[in-house]
């Protein structure tokens, strides 16, 4: 129960922090050389829909408590403040997402979703990079099939990273070990394995 709260509020913290980042234009610091790619598009239309949905349903609800209950000022003030929480709780939501994007620089590339992810790549490591679009049955964010671990967005990989030799990922439920190649989505796979090229070794064709 302790986890699950300290849990809730970290997720909390995060979304509040990146409402701020992205309304004050304030990016999370990168190294000198690094540019970043987004990940959201597959997801964007349905969170566009949440939160209009969550727009509307404050003025809906604050209408039907002023038309049916009007004597109960309170409530309305209540369910303002919850309805706006509730707003701003959709729209850090796709802040998280939006501020911390994928990184490629030259000490490595890192691999992100949201605040909860962050794998950090370093070059020695990686064989190749390469764009690969693929769509997989099952819904998990994560997911692993025998040697390789996919990070899903909205069951799409486009990037795949081949090791040069087994490794560790810490992941959010736990370490993964002998991970030959890694999966994941990005809005523009062209441009970021063309960038990523730049700063690999020894590239291994594949």
């Amino acid at each position: 129960m302790i986890e699950l709260l300290k849990k809730a509020v970290r997720w909390e913290i995060a979304l509040w922090v990146s409402l701020y980042r992205l309304t004050f234009r304030r990016p999370i610091p990168m190294e000198a050389g690094a540019k970043s790619f987004g990940y959201v598009r597959p997801v964007a239309p349905v969170l566009g829909v949440f939160i209009v949905v969550s727009a509307i349903d404050i003025v809906a609800v604050d209408l039907a408590l002023n038309h049916f209950l009007p004597d109960w000022g309170w409530l309305r003030i209540v369910a303002l403040i919850l309805g706006t929480w509730g707003l701003l709780w959709m729209i850090g939501l796709a802040a998280n997402l939006v501020t911390h994007r994928h990184l490629v620089g030259p000490s490595g590339l890192r691999v992100r979703n949201s605040h909860t992810l962050d794998l950090a790549l370093p070059w020695h490591t990686v064989a190749t990079v390469r764009a690969q679009s693929r769509y997989l049955t099952e819904s998990d964010t994560v997911q692993r099939d025998k040697d390789v671990v996919s990070i899903a967005m909205s069951s799409l990989t486009a990037i795949d990273v081949v090791f040069r030799e087994p490794i560790t990922l810490d992941l959010p439920k736990g370490r993964e070990e002998d991970v030959t190649e890694l999966r994941f989505h990005t809005d523009t796979p062209e441009e970021l394995v063309a960038y990523a090229r730049t700063f690999l070794p020894d590239p291994v064709k594949a």
